[in-house]
């Protein structure tokens, strides 16, 4: 792999042990992938923030890189951490796991990353362009990325895009390049989609249906018959692709890389699906709650300004039932509009907590309070239940639906 001058430099330590180890790490996996060469980034998105899914082990990671004086060259923002750090004890976090998330979080600061904590970083702070080359980790905000956008990143781990913020630089492969970014399964929509929960839906099915087939970049759909979606569907929609290794996909006449697939002919795709009403409601039956829930959890990927709003019209005049629990999950900026009208307190009074820095999926529910979950988000219900993460059953209502159960 060709390196510059100064990317030989850091390799044998001229900038330090940290800017060198990190330098390792992208010549060693640009080798593996048998890459051309590096390439400078615009910003990083970096993931790995979590105590629950990162233990002592991302301390120690992180305690090596600060000693060793390493710091990001590129804009770089930190994807949510296992708690809101103001005010954790309200979502019944324990004191030791608080301490420990505030000692990454630390880190992260020391190393000049911007701890934001949130998994939408496009709502703040990141204007991207088609085109441009970043290196983000969040698998979510990398299809938004790729898809809405039209920028490039691959699905960087922990430390690769600590790396790449550590360097500015990524490794020129996958979906960095023109040939890799063409769709490769067609999806046609023959359904009604109306809401956040029903393009979750559309990503389970999807995913579902072209999980396991060989691809060199997993499945690139081109969806057919979907009008007018609001960028926070096509958030849902990519964060539920994701969690089945999707990280980019087209939308004829919306998403803005036209040029990769208007001139394909039907033999060029794969496969082929038909999303219908019937497919979509079968998956709501699929995913309903057995009983009653106690718990709901909305903002998986962080709720935006819009969809916050959205959940203020719905519980107008409402109240949460007592014995029940309505987190809300955003970042600290879409919060912030909240707080500058009356919807912040209004919510507030209606009896849903307000969560940010964290997201339904990477912070810890205590069991003894709450047996299952429910919410609009695939992505979450995936991760939530995951053995590894929370190992709650986890289950599926549109918005509309929850507040029905959740709220007097």
């Amino acid at each position: 792999m060709y390196l510059t001058k100064e990317e030989t430099q850091a390799l044998e330590g001229e900038f330090g042990e940290g800017v060198q180890t990190a330098m390792g790490l992208l010549v060693d996996v640009g080798e593996f992938y048998e890459a051309d060469r590096l390439i400078p980034i615009d910003s990083a998105h970096i993931s790995g923030v979590s105590y629950l899914t990162g233990g002592d082990g991302l301390i120690d990671i992180l305690d090596f890189f600060v000693e060793k004086g390493a710091r990001t060259k590129v804009f770089s923002t930190l994807n949510p951490s296992g708690m809101d750090r103001d005010n954790w004890e309200s979502h019944f976090i324990d004191l030791e796991f608080a301490t420990k998330q505030l000692h990454i979080i630390r880190n992260f600061e020391e190393l000049g990353v911007s701890t934001t904590c949130s998994c939408t970083p496009y709502d703040f702070g990141h204007i991207l362009s088609k085109g441009q080359h970043v290196a983000w980790a969040e698998s979510s905000a990398i299809t938004f990325a790729n898809s809405f956008f039209g920028a490039r990143t691959n699905k960087e781990d922990s430390l690769t895009v600590l790396s790449a913020a550590i360097t500015g630089k990524t490794i020129n492969y996958g979906f960095h390049l023109t040939e890799n970014r063409v769709p490769n399964v067609l999806v046609n929509i023959d359904a009604s989609l109306d809401e956040y929960a029903d393009y979750s839906i559309v990503g389970e099915i999807v995913g579902k249906a072209f999980n396991k087939l060989p691809f060199p970049f997993g499945a690139i759909p081109l969806f057919r018959g979907i009008s007018n979606p609001r960028p926070f569907e096509l958030k849902g929609l990519g964060a539920a692709l994701a969690s089945f290794g999707t990280h980019l996909f087209h939308i004829d006449g919306i998403t803005p890389e036209v040029e990769v697939y208007s001139d394909l002919k039907p033999s060029h795709f794969h496969d082929e699906i038909t999303v219908t009403d019937d497919m979509v409601s079968d998956m709501y039956e699929e995913l309903k709650p057995p009983s009653e829930s106690i718990i709901a959890v909305i903002g998986c990927p962080n709720a935006s300004y819009e969809e916050i709003l959205e959940i203020h019209e719905l519980t107008e005049g409402r109240h949460v039932k007592e014995g029940k629990e309505f987190w809300l999950f955003t970042n600290r900026a879409q919060r912030a509009l909240a707080q500058s009208s009356s919807v912040f307190s209004d919510l507030v009074d209606r009896g849903m907590k307000i969560l940010v820095d964290t997201c339904p999926e990477v912070t810890p529910y205590d069991k003894s309070r709450f047996s299952s979950v429910l919410t609009n988000s695939i992505k979450a219900q995936h991760y939530i239940s995951a053995p590894s993460l929370n190992n709650l059953p986890t289950y599926i209502l549109p918005v509309r639906r929850i507040v029905e159960e959740i709220f007097e």
